[in-house]
């Protein structure tokens, strides 16, 4: 019995080294992915020590004019202002982004505004449609 328990228990162990570390490469908590899979209502926030930044994420819900589209507000606020990201996701960009937030290190390649970019799945998912007008705007509040 103890031959069985002692490799099972170290596997567990391991097991949870490698498994939070992959959690914690997202930029979103795994709540709010949980929400934003579903598109329910929910906000978080965080210091952004890389660029000195309190950043606000917030899933609004489903757009009210019965289009299907998962609206999200992104905030990022620095000493000079605020930056305000609104994102209207059709019902196909919502499963694309919350698939890149599941495998937010897998590398991807995307086309920006005609050129190819690759990076980390979720950076450059997003990156794809922030620089997409018909879904995401973006405005400056001094």
């Amino acid at each position: 019995m103890k031959k069985i328990l002692l490799p099972l228990l170290i596997f567990l162990i391991s097991a949870l080294f490698i498994i939070q570390p992959a959690l914690a490469k997202s930029k979103y908590s795994q709540n709010f992915i949980k929400h934003f899979a579903m598109c329910k209502s929910y906000t978080e926030s965080k210091y952004n020590v890389a660029y000195n930044s309190h950043d606000t994420y917030q899933i609004k819900g489903f757009a009210p004019d019965g289009s299907g589209k998962c609206v999200y507000v992104e905030t990022n606020e620095w000493q000079r202002g605020k930056y305000i990201t609104t994102c209207s996701f059709l019902p196909q960009q919502h499963q694309e982004y919350y698939y890149s937030m599941l495998n937010p290190d897998e590398k991807t390649s995307v086309v920006i505004k005609g050129m190819a970019f690759v990076d980390a799945n979720e950076k450059a998912v997003y990156l794809k449609y922030y620089n997409t007008p018909s879904v995401c705007q973006t405005e400056f509040r001094p």
